[in-house]
């Protein structure tokens, strides 16, 4: 195992335009998300050198495959207006581009995400600086919660190329910094890229309103090398 220091992170105040046509209803959550990074670095032997085990499985992997740590977080504001947020989603889009003549083997996927999931009796504990990353590159926290708790925070679609988080208003508030940490499994011999939206709902009465912002210029992965 070896620890993974989330670092500071770039940060841009989200606009979060409306999604309802023709006339929203309700105005652009302006001000009210900031989205930190993404940034990433690649996974080398240097890196995991302290531990045997990942070495050996960086190695044996090196041929084909290359492997990223890509950071990132939200920060919802505490002391925002009415109406509450409900939800807030970080969606993310990995793709790959062959550097050379042949197709890509295989689209990048999120390997390990964390927090997997969080309740909300967690929520007002303070986020560790670091994460453990343990056999075959896999986030070493507390899984799954058991059944029946409310879940304020938790990774979605891991595996695949379309991986994310989603916060979840539960009897806390939404509010406060969400640190979000993944690893990405990319092909060797492509330029892997990141694009990053960020979306919301509030509710009203019975009613969501969607909000949703596409960053632009998506993040390119660099390999090792």
């Amino acid at each position: 195992m070896i620890d993974v220091i989330l670092p500071d992170l770039p940060e841009r105040t989200l606009s979060l335009p409306s999604e309802e046509t023709p006339l929203p209803l309700v105005p652009a959550l302006t001000g009210r998300v900031v989205l930190g990074g993404p940034v990433s670095v690649p996974v080398t032997a240097e890196l995991v050198g302290g531990d045997p085990e990942l070495a050996a499985f960086l190695r044996a992997e090196a041929h084909s495959t290359v492997y990223h740590l890509l950071h990132c977080s939200v920060t919802c504001a505490r002391d925002a207006p009415d109406p509450e947020l409900h939800t807030v989603n970080l969606d993310l889009s990995l793709s790959a581009e062959p550097v050379r003549d042949g197709a890509t083997a295989f689209q990048p996927v999120a390997w390990s995400m964390t927090p997997r999931q969080r309740t909300e009796a967690a929520d007002d504990a303070p986020f560790a600086p670091a994460a453990h990353l343990g056999p075959r590159l896999g986030f070493l926290d507390n899984g799954r919660a058991d059944p029946g708790t409310r879940i304020c925070l938790e990774a979605r679609r891991e595996l695949c190329s379309d991986p994310g988080w989603e916060i979840r208003h539960t009897h806390v508030r939404i509010g406060g910094t969400y640190r979000l940490a993944m690893v990405v499994r990319a092909p060797r011999e492509a330029m892997t890229r990141v694009a990053v939206a960020v979306g919301a709902t509030v509710r009203d009465g019975h009613t969501l309103h969607r909000f949703r912002e596409e960053i632009a210029d998506p993040l390119p992965l660099m390999a090792p090398r």
